[in-house]
């Protein structure tokens, strides 16, 4: 996943040059905040960022939860609410390199990828939890679908008007379930050299990223390489 508080930029933002003159830096806060949110770098929701280096269990559910039968299942859930685009493209998988998340839905490729472990768990009623997790996901395409477009809110209104339409009104957020979590200690620090404000992280930033708020402040929240994050390697614990 792509930390919300960063401020992300392409090769041609490169080529913006600073504004002249030193800039003052803003007082730290000991956070980057004012999130940023770029649909380019949210494909996904409920994305579990943290491979699994694990043997995986269980395996592909079969019978009445076959990959085929789940996408019928979907198709035919947005069909009664008139999407037929949607019905066509839509699409269910099962992961088993999941962890942390129960489902996760693609906009790109209006692709859902669900959990095995969600019929495994002690206390779940696993083929209820099934269906709730893949009307959750659907809505966030539905949601997608009906926004035509326009940049939304991954749990605003939208999502939650389809998730009242799928049949599952007042659906939370985020799930309780008992899956397993897996903490990765965080390897690497990001500082802004102006404000001080920094960010922990377990892998680089495949890109260049730069403070939001002394970029917002200064440079019209354009890229300056004077807010440029420089990381630093933490000792081990």
């Amino acid at each position: 996943g792509v930390p919300s508080q960063l401020e992300f930029f392409s090769e041609a933002d490169l080529t913006t040059s600073a504004q002249p003159g030193k800039a003052t830096p803003p007082p730290s806060t000991g956070r980057l905040s004012h999130p940023v949110t770029l649909e380019s770098f949210r494909p996904v929701i409920g994305f579990d960022p943290t491979p699994s280096r694990l043997p995986v269990k269980p395996a592909k559910p079969n019978g009445r939860f076959q990959e085929g039968r789940l996408t019928a299942q979907a198709a035919e859930l947005v069909l009664r609410i008139g999407l037929e685009t949607v019905a066509a493209r839509v699409s269910v998988r099962w992961n088993s390199k999941m962890r942390t998340a129960a489902g996760r839905a693609f906009y790109e490729t209006f692709r859902i990828e669900l959990n095995p472990r969600l019929l495994h768990l002690d206390g779940v009623d696993g083929p209820s939890e099934i269906d709730r997790t893949l009307r959750h996901e659907l809505a966030h395409l539905v949601a997608f679908h009906r926004a035509g477009g326009r940049r939304i809110e991954p749990h605003g209104t939208e999502w939650q008007q389809a998730c009242s339409d799928l049949g599952i009104p007042g659906e939370a957020r985020c799930h309780t379930l008992p899956l397993e979590a897996r903490r990765v200690a965080k390897r690497l620090a990001y500082e802004c050299p102006a404000c001080g404000s920094q960010i922990l992280r377990v892998r680089k930033f495949r890109r260049i990223v730069a403070c939001y708020d002394c970029c917002r402040l200064h440079s019209g929240g354009k890229y300056d390489d004077r807010f440029r994050l420089k990381a630093k390697r933490l000792p081990r614990a």
